[in-house]
């Protein structure tokens, strides 16, 4: 009896092992999901550092440490080595949440937030872990985050803040990931021991410490690195690769990782204008058999964090700018070989634009037109950013033989008297910071006397006859007499006359009339009107007409 109840007690005993044991591995297998659930954030070894250590400085709970140890595969006695690095769920750490900034935003770009929501992004906007910025067509978005890093995010991007906390002793973890899209990471100065930046693509890992570097998701499974500045730490599956300065890589999901290859030498500095007066410019670099494309990038300032345009075009056309507000700017040039590697940037070079006041647009007269008389008339549109204008008259189109060159306050311009020939005409806009425009348009003309009419003084018993020289062969002519200089009240208005002559038809009463005429080439007019001429009538003196008046009235006194 003795021996069963040992037996039963020892079969129950047995079976709440089991049972316990199960428990325990439900809740490992619960909490080891948790954790695989859960974001593993680096920490950096220090000499004369050991887990225990490390538990009690970074996390909640000191205790912490076997969970460390279990995570990180360490068996008694637990040893860590220096300059090693182990994981640590982010859940466990003893953290503050962070944010960063959006230092400069040129373009439309959004924010997506935690609920999927789009909000739009702006400049010294924040950006929280959990939240992406999307950038569309033409927009540049430049993020600072509290390590020092910038980030600029180009055009057709989607980045994502994946965690950014400061940890107990104020270092800063932080990691995105780039959806799709290109960006560049700047850092000045070498991150601090136990801060880290680590950036994901689909299909990659990268981090850094001190360096600049490229990012591009070519396509979910491509990824294109390329380092300028420092080493570049990319991991892809099991594959680790270090790409130094002046190298890149390119990976392909479920490939390993080649090795890195050079980047391709920065191009030489162009010849840029002082000040570009007007948009678009263009601007040609010199290219060779294995560059496919260049790029051009303007930034406002010398370090190139705050972009405001970017241009690339294949290799031997023009780069293009346009739609740049007038500015101080910093150019900066690459080019991408055939291969697909981008150069290192060669740049800073001032670029200045400055288009207003615009040249200014000439509105009279036609080009390669005829002046009569002895000036000459122009008009041009008036420019709300000019203060004065200044004009130019030559002889030659090169303008080396200038025949008056003076500055005026007003939109238009009557030449001095000059001879019969052929004259050049510009005029350029004048700021209130003397700041002069580009030149209009060169306008020609030819300046020839006004042709006589004859025939400017008549009696008033005979109807005027008016001629003149032909002003061109072929060509008609349109004739107005009138009553006063404006030609308002009008006594003559015929049109497109073969003649170079015309008869009034009627007798005019004594007084001052006044004729102008212009020259008619296939039916439109050829010249402006003549300048006014004036036309005498006079009483024709009438003696004999006196004298049988005076005899009549002699006669009737007799009687």
């Amino acid at each position: 009896m003795y021996i069963n109840f040992v037996n039963y007690y020892v079969r129950h005993l047995l079976l709440c092992c089991v049972i316990f044991s199960a428990c325990l591995s439900l809740v490992h297998a619960e909490a080891a999901a948790r954790e695989t659930a859960d974001d593993m954030i680096p920490l950096q070894v220090a000499a004369g550092t050991n887990l225990i250590t490390l538990a009690r400085e970074y996390c909640k709970n000191p205790e912490d440490w076997r969970t460390l140890a279990r995570l990180n595969r360490l068996k008694p006695p637990y040893i860590i080595y220096a300059e090693t690095e182990i994981s640590v769920p982010k859940s466990l750490l003893d953290m503050e949440e962070l944010e960063l900034a959006a230092v400069t935003v040129s373009g439309a770009a959004q924010l997506r937030k935690h609920d999927g929501g789009l909000v739009e992004l702006v400049q010294g906007g924040r950006i929280a872990p959990g939240e992406t910025v999307v950038t569309g067509d033409d927009t540049f978005v430049q993020l600072l985050f509290p390590n020092g890093v910038y980030s600029r995010i180009e055009p057709n991007s989607a980045f994502t803040i994946t965690y950014l906390f400061s940890l107990a002793d104020k270092k800063i973890k932080a990691e995105a990931m780039l959806v799709k899209g290109k960006l560049t990471h700047t850092l000045d100065k070498k991150l601090r021991f136990n801060d880290s930046m680590r950036t994901r693509t689909p299909t990659v890992i990268t981090g850094i410490r001190g360096t600049e570097y490229r990012l591009k998701t070519e396509t979910d499974q491509s990824t294109r690195v390329e380092t300028l500045a420092g080493e570049v730490f990319v991991q892809a599956g099991a594959n680790i690769a270090y790409v130094r300065a002046d190298q890149g890589i390119k990976t392909l999901e479920g490939k390993p990782l080649g090795a890195p290859q050079a980047l391709p030498v920065a191009p030489a500095a162009p010849q840029l204008e002082p000040v570009y007066r007007t948009l678009p410019a263009k601007i040609q670099l010199p290219v060779t058999a294995e560059i496919s494309k260049v790029t051009l990038r303007l930034s406002s300032d010398e370090k190139g964090l705050a972009t405001v345009y970017a241009h690339s075009a294949p290799a031997g056309e023009a780069l293009v700018v346009q739609n740049v507000p007038d500015g101080p700017y910093f150019a900066f040039f690459t080019v991408t070989d055939t291969r697909g590697f981008e150069s290192r940037e060669q740049g800073p070079q001032p670029f200045v634009v400055r288009t207003m006041p615009p040249a200014p647009m000439v509105t009279t007269p036609k080009n390669d037109s005829i002046m009569w008389g002895k000036t000459g008339q122009f008009t041009w549109l008036e420019s709300e950013q000019a203060v004065r204008y200044r004009v130019q008259v030559s002889r030659d189109a090169g303008f080396t033989n200038i025949v008056d060159d003076q500055t005026l306050s007003s939109p238009s311009y009557t030449t001095a008297e000059l001879t019969p020939g052929s004259y050049y005409f510009r005029v350029q806009a004048l700021a209130a910071d003397d700041f002069a425009s580009n030149f209009s348009g060169i306008l020609n003309w030819e300046q020839k006397e006004a042709p006589a009419v004859g025939g400017l003084e008549s009696a008033s018993d005979e109807p005027p006859q008016l001629q003149w020289h032909p002003m061109a062969e072929g060509w008609h002519y349109d004739l107005q007499v009138a009553m006063d200089k404006e030609f308002t009240e009008l006594l003559v208005d015929e049109r497109k006359m073969a003649s170079t002559s015309y008869t009034l038809p009627d007798k005019l009463d004594p007084g001052k009339y006044y004729i102008h005429l212009r020259g008619i080439e296939n039916g439109e007019p050829a010249t402006p009107w003549t300048p006014a001429q004036t036309m005498t009538v006079k009483n024709r003196p009438k003696v004999l007409e006196g004298s049988l008046i005076g005899v009549l009235l002699m006669g009737i006194l007799l009687l």
